[in-house]
């Protein structure tokens, strides 16, 4: 028997699951159903003139606000921008701003690639940038791209960093990345219901307020007002959503629902429930936060904030902001110094000079990046700057942040000086640690539930995109039970990432979880192994609502395919993986998946196409090369197999996978000694690797190398001292040598 016989090349249907995203499930129904009948003695949204009368003062403060001015009907008050025929022009495209009577329009390139007149529907925001929404077919209203600075008094390009962004790429301004039902909406207006129809591909979004007013935050009114107007009061008030009793953990996770970067799993926000049980977070993960946790895109807050020591010991959003003007309680240090001791605003803390911009406590301990082209926010995480950090890591840190000149190690000599060595603990250490290759600071972090939540569930998160053994799959199990709904939903992800269908009955608890976001991971986790546990009904029902909610994105036309796909209903899958396709031509998750499937149908020059598309939009991404290698392999095609594998052994992501087919591709040409460079290439990556020290092995005994074929014999064998193949090859060679 050849030795080579145990060793074959991954086969192109199972590379399917690479592609998979965790959340991969949804209907095809599509349409939005009907909402279910309203209760009658539910109260009602009676609009914020109505709170005018007993709550003067709460509404005065409120008044042209961010809040109130968050959305608006565009007409003469409300418009900042100027429109006397202004001409704007960014990347080759010319916008012309202009009036025709009272109404407001711009001429800019549409759809279609040609110049249009649109009229201006509404504004959006009013400081430090205004945008302005035009309506198109179908209930669709879109932002434009070029908005007004208000500051500074011009238009300016939101984008101006992106050339060419082509017509059916999300980002366009007529697509979805910049679509305000989609997008937008839920959180600048009040009662919002986005009501898309996904067959017909239309939308009849609704609001009771235009704006985000009272009942906004503080849930519909009329049984309130009812309550107040009747004289004989036999009973307790009705209670309102937001409240002046409210913990601060409470106050916090109502403010996240829109000061959050999540993701919507309900139609339309009830007012019930917590955060969980409408909307998931981002956790801190690339390209959002820095690896350490520091933002990086925008997260609107919440995600930083939840993160913070501050948190952890009762502060929350009043205790800074003016719940209905949303200022600052205080300006400058003065607001810091209402809580904390009067020596941290001295040299001998800050080392700067006193009252300088410098020794502003925010520059060191809530620096911030511009998002939007003009509209700078803080980070609130409210760390202490770590350059020994940078060192090590290359993260960002406050005193480089100013210091720009100057080297981060420069930057931890002066703290060391200053405030000594050591360190405050700080969950950070062990997230970066895990980043750069230690799994078991991940398991550290999970493990300690001292650290903040989301920092515990992005560590389990990180932890099972790792091959991870049995062992470490069984020692997740504890946190199925774990206090945290965000660590709980986390445990469940990592089983379905591994494949850990035989963990079922650890699982079938959590269908019947407290936490929405819980159950309809529970319910995925079933849909992904075609499992049907008596408890999963009313869980698999959210998670249809969840897909159907999401189904007018890209990625929810995915999560559609996939579904269908592990159902067997591959005509479905396509349809939807096209449709992902159409909402954003540069989906190409949902093309890598759909040439996969349409190969598999026997169409091998289509995949192909797709293939290739791939590779022409993004020419740096390993995968696509490797999926093509895989194509050309399985229909015989050797000559360009080997040099796609070879292509994507040059790319990234690091693709392991690649190097092994390569390597194999090469002793099949004859090329061992390029297959054992590139196999030495992957044990640098995956060191004494079991499979790629085999593969090694077969190389050296191709062309020869008796010598060097025992060493790496003789390492399999201490890897697998049991493994008869290797004690017949070894015994062989010591009968050569």
């Amino acid at each position: 028997m050849s030795s080579k016989d145990n060793v074959v090349i991954q086969s192109h249907k199972i590379i399917f699951f690479l592609l998979v995203l965790i959340y991969s499930c949804q209907t095809d129904t599509g349409h939005v159903t009907n909402y279910v009948q309203e209760d009658p003695a539910a109260s009602k949204f009676v609009g914020s003139m109505t709170c005018l009368s007993c709550h003067k003062e709460q509404y005065s403060s409120w008044k042209d606000s961010h809040h109130d001015q968050a959305m608006k009907i565009a007409d003469s008050s409300s418009v900042l921008a100027d429109f006397n025929d202004a001409l704007f022009t960014s990347n080759n495209i010319k916008s012309t701003f202009f009036k025709k009577g009272n109404d407001y329009f711009v001429n800019t390139k549409g759809e279609d690639g040609n110049y249009h007149d649109y009229k201006i529907d509404y504004t959006f925001g009013v400081t430090p940038l205004q945008q302005y929404i035009v309506q198109f077919p179908n209930g669709k209203y879109q932002c434009l791209q070029t908005a007004w600075d208000t500051e500074q008094n011009k238009w300016f390009d939101l984008q101006p960093d992106i050339d060419d962004i082509e017509v059916g790429e999300w980002i366009h301004w007529t697509g979805g990345g910049m679509r305000w039902n989609s997008t937008c909406a839920d959180c600048h207006s009040t009662n919002l219901h986005k009501n898309f129809d996904s067959k017909s591909n239309s939308y009849n979004t609704t609001f009771s307020e235009i704006n985000v007013g009272c009942e906004a935050c503080h849930g519909p009114a009329s049984l309130h007002v009812d309550y107040y107007k009747n004289p004989n009061k036999t009973t307790e008030p009705p209670p309102m959503y937001m409240a002046n009793s409210l913990s601060f953990t409470e106050l916090v996770d109502k403010c996240a629902r829109c000061h959050s970067l999540r993701k919507q799993i309900t139609k339309a926000f009830d007012y019930k429930g917590q955060f969980l049980d409408h909307y998931y977070p981002t956790l801190l993960v690339d390209p959002v936060y820095e690896l350490d946790g520091q933002i990086r895109g925008e997260d609107y807050v919440y995600g930083s904030f939840i993160q913070s020591k501050m948190y952890h010991n009762g502060v929350s959003c009043k205790d800074c902001h003016d719940v209905h003007s949303l200022k600052l309680k205080q300006s400058g240090n003065a607001l810091c110094l209402s809580c904390h001791d009067q020596k941290y605003d001295k040299d001998s803390h800050h080392f700067h000079d006193e009252n300088s911009k410098a020794a502003q406590c925010i520059n060191c301990h809530m620096i911030g990046k511009t998002y939007m082209g003009n509209d700078f926010r803080r980070d609130h995480s409210f760390r202490i700057p770590r350059p020994d950090q940078t060192i090590k890591y290359s993260t960002p840190n406050a005193c480089n942040n100013c210091h720009s000149t100057k080297s981060p190690k420069w930057a931890s000599d002066f703290i060391n000086s200053k405030y000594g060595t050591e360190r405050a603990n700080h969950f950070s250490d062990l997230l970066l640690a895990g980043s750069h290759g230690d799994n078991d600071a991940y398991y550290t972090l999970i493990s300690q539930r001292n650290y903040p939540d989301i920092a515990r569930a992005t560590a389990l998160n990180l932890y099972a995109n790792q091959q991870l053994f049995p062992q470490e799959l069984t020692a997740i199990k504890e946190f199925l039970k774990d206090s945290s709904a965000n660590v709980r939903n986390e445990a469940i992800h990592a089983f379905e990432k591994a494949g850990g269908s035989d963990f079922y009955q650890f699982i079938a608890p959590l269908l019947l979880d407290s936490i929405r976001t819980v159950r309809i991971s529970a319910a995925r986790y079933f849909n992904a192994f075609n499992l049907t546990p008596l408890n999963l009904a009313m869980a698999e029902s959210e998670l249809l609502e969840e897909l159907e909610m999401n189904a007018d994105f890209a990625s929810g036309q995915h999560q559609i395919a996939v579904h269908h796909q592990k159902k067997g209903n591959i005509k479905l899958a396509i349809k939807a993986y096209k449709r992902a396709i159409k909402l954003d031509s540069y989906h190409n998750i949902s093309r890598l998946n759909l040439a996969l499937l349409i190969y598999q149908q026997g169409d091998v020059s289509e995949a192909e196409k797709l293939y290739l598309k791939v590779i022409e939009q993004e020419p740096d991404y390993s995968y696509s090369y490797f999926m093509l290698g895989l194509l050309y392999h399985e229909i015989g095609n050797s000559s360009e197999a080997l040099k796609y594998f070879g292509m994507a052994c040059e790319k990234e992501p690091v693709n392991i996978r690649a190097f092994y087919n390569y390597a194999l591709k090469l002793q099949e040409a004859g090329q061992n000694e390029e297959s054992i460079r590139i196999i030495d290439r992957a044990l640098t990556i995956i060191p004494d690797n079991e499979e790629f020290l085999y593969v090694k092995l077969i190389g050296q005994l191709n062309d020869n190398q008796h010598n060097a074929s025992y060493n790496t014999c003789l390492k399999l064998l201490e890897i697998a001292p049991n493994n008869v193949n290797y004690k017949q090859i070894w015994d062989r060679l010591k009968q050569n040598m």
